[in-house]
């Protein structure tokens, strides 16, 4: 089975609005980064942050294990970041351990939660003033509070060094037949101004299989996985399909009219069935993969798909052909 795989993606993204991250007002801006370029020099351009291709990856999971019909906690099976999460009623809210050893059971019940990690932050509550009948103070309570690190890790989106990028802000303009939406409180014909950006852009991001299930505090036990093998395989075959969506541009942050012209320009991607491995240099530079393929371990394997002929790494015909591979080997 796997144990870790790593992606460099890039990818030209035409008229494409991947994040709302920087809003005032009726105007909703493309948020802006300092950067250095391969000669040290300070360059601004549009860029994405990883939390934003991180909760793409959860969504394309999310799909794929509702379409698969695989028990998910409340929250994550209506996308919501608060996990994990319990439905009561109409309420939604984090389910608060009581114990460290409850992570066992969040991983068990939802694989999102166990891939994407947690938080879940509680007040450490000291003794109470107030006394009981016996006259003595009431018991010292203390909050559980737990941490899942992330299975997935994602760098920024970043546009590719040598390339050049380009942004404008759009008027647009929200018109309806009556004069007011609400009579005397909110004009018909509302207008707000969102930017869109276009370019060639690179990110990196690592999947650490062997992780996947693991309870580390477990680790003593000679048991450290909370599930069996057969579902952390399919846990670890969505997680990686998970990408495939990705790549083909399913990461904007207005998908239902900003669908990035999206052409995949080149995949590249190490994998181990052995031991964790180094990040891939980031596509955004010129030589990333001859320095990709100079920091790994020797039992590595490449795999790559492009217009380019690189040594050391197997070429593939189509982008579906490396992730039939890395399905092939969970």
């Amino acid at each position: 089975m796997l144990k870790f795989v790593s992606f460099a993606v890039k990818m030209q993204l035409n008229v494409h609005d991947l994040n709302n991250e920087a809003v005032a007002g009726n105007v909703t801006d493309i948020r802006i980064i300092d950067f250095l370029d391969e000669n040290g020099e300070r360059k601004s351009a549009p860029a994405v942050s990883g939390r934003m291709l991180k909760h793409w990856h959860y969504e394309g999971i999310r799909k794929l294990a509702l379409d698969q019909k695989l028990a998910l906690c409340d929250a994550c099976r209506i996308g919501e970041p608060a996990r994990p999460g319990k439905l009561s009623g109409e309420t939604l809210s984090q389910i608060k351990p009581t114990k460290i050893t409850d992570e066992i059971e969040f991983v068990k019940r939802c694989p999102i939660c166990d891939i994407h990690g947690y938080l879940i932050a509680q007040e450490n509550k000291g003794t109470s003033e107030e006394e009981t009948e016996e006259n003595k103070p009431k018991e010292k309570t203390k909050g559980v509070s737990l941490r899942r690190n992330s299975r997935a890790m994602f760098s920024w989106l970043m546009p590719c060094l040598s390339t050049q990028w380009s942004q404008n802000q759009v008027l647009h303009t929200r018109v309806s037949q009556q004069e007011t939406v609400a009579k005397g409180e909110q004009p018909s014909q509302m207008i707000f101004n969102k930017s869109y950006a276009s370019g060639i852009y690179g990110f990196v991001s690592a999947l650490d299989i062997e992780r996947i299930g693991l309870v580390e505090i477990n680790l003593a036990t000679g048991e450290p996985y909370a599930i069996d093998d057969d579902q952390r395989k399919q846990r670890a075959k969505i997680a990686i399909e998970a990408y495939k969506l990705m790549a083909s541009g399913q990461i904007g942050a207005s998908l239902s009219h900003a669908l990035p012209h999206n052409n995949p320009l080149e995949i590249l991607v190490v994998y181990s069935e052995t031991k964790p491995l180094p990040f891939l240099v980031s596509p955004i530079y010129s030589n990333y993969i001859e320095k990709s393929i100079g920091m790994m371990v020797q039992d590595a394997t490449f795999l790559y798909w492009g217009t380019d002929s690189p040594h050391g790494v197997i070429k593939k015909e189509s982008i579906d052909e490396i992730f039939s591979e890395l399905l092939s080997k969970v």
